[in-house]
């Protein structure tokens, strides 16, 4: 069974997330999308919050070969837990390529049997980052055609919490 990870944070989950999820989904028999839990970050979303967005997204497009899973610790360790050798990873730019290249060495150097498989991200894609969806939000933007219905609601919803003076 070919097995693959996907990890990110997705705070929050766009639609490039999910264009590469379903890409990747193809090319394997089992995706394994892992939300980062990393406690070196702060989130707009919890873990729950991040872990059910995934997985909405994922029902609504009818996406069945993954398993949705949350992690704080190394992505090589995690790939041997879960027998998982290929490594999922999105590029928009030359600049994430970059970043990417560097990651899947000290990756490889950690367990010479993890592949990194690095996915284009279509063309309509290629500018959206949670980032910039956050900032688009905060300042009441339309995210309508960059995230997901769903997580457009939750973003509104958490915008509103937000102190805009700081």
């Amino acid at each position: 069974m070919k097995r693959a990870l996907y990890v990110g944070s997705f705070d929050p989950l766009t639609y490039g997330h999910l264009n590469i999820m379903e890409r990747a989904a193809d090319l394997v028999d089992e995706l394994i999308v892992v939300v980062s839990a990393s406690t070196a970050k702060n989130y707009l979303f919890s873990e729950e919050e991040r872990l059910s967005m995934v997985k909405d997204s994922l029902l609504d497009r009818n996406i069945e070969n993954c398993q949705i899973i949350a992690h704080d610790g190394l992505t090589v360790k995690l790939a041997r837990e879960k027998n998982a050798r290929l490594l999922i990873r999105g590029i928009r730019s030359v600049k994430d390529f970059e970043y990417e290249r560097d990651i899947a060495d000290l990756n490889s150097l950690m367990d010479e049997g993890i592949e990194t498989l690095c996915l284009i991200s279509d063309a309509k894609y290629q500018s959206i980052s949670s980032t910039m969806v956050k900032e688009i939000a905060f300042y009441g933007g339309d995210v309508h055609q960059l995230v997901p219905s769903g997580v457009e609601d939750r973003l509104k919803k958490a915008m509103m919490k937000v102190d805009k003076n700081k």
